[in-house]
């Protein structure tokens, strides 16, 4: 994405001639990176949460509040993958403008990242019941501070 973006910029204001394709496909390849890139995130326990409330529970609380919000997530996961799929195929006959491939291809990246999205959740809901520690952002909303640091050692 990064060397088409630079490219329609040299192509643009130094050749003086505009990549006519460059924008659309800049486009599609950021609305992949950005879904995709957000089942990275959401495995590396890296999301942006509020943990302040849930720092103050105990243990116990602590494991129902992180498999309540992973069960919240699954839902969310589930319908993002079940309505993107719906409307991925609904805009399987359109095309785009300047690519000419279907409109589809570039929103699949929206159901597919929402199954990702549901293994990964499905996964860390297991991972709570077991109360395996991980060495991860997980721990410190899941396991106690002490815990944890008595398990690294």
């Amino acid at each position: 994405m990064a060397i088409i973006t630079a490219s329609q910029v040299f192509f643009r204001y130094v050749l003086n001639n505009s990549l006519f394709w460059s924008e659309e496909l800049g486009r599609v390849l950021l609305i992949q990176l950005t879904f995709l890139g957000a089942t990275v995130a959401l495995k590396a326990h890296a999301h942006i949460g509020l943990d302040i409330v849930v720092r103050g529970l105990s243990e116990k609380n602590r494991k129902h509040a992180a498999i309540l919000v992973q069960i919240l997530s699954s839902v969310f996961f589930f319908v993002m993958m079940w309505y993107g799929f719906q409307f991925a195929f609904f805009l399987k006959s359109q095309s785009t403008a300047t690519l000419g491939i279907s409109r589809m291809i570039p929103f699949l990246a929206i159901p597919i990242s929402g199954a990702i999205m549901l293994v990964h959740s499905l996964s860390c809901i297991f991972e709570i019941l077991e109360f395996t520690p991980q060495p991860d952002m997980l721990r410190s909303t899941v396991h106690t501070p002490d815990s944890s640091a008595t398990e690294e050692s």
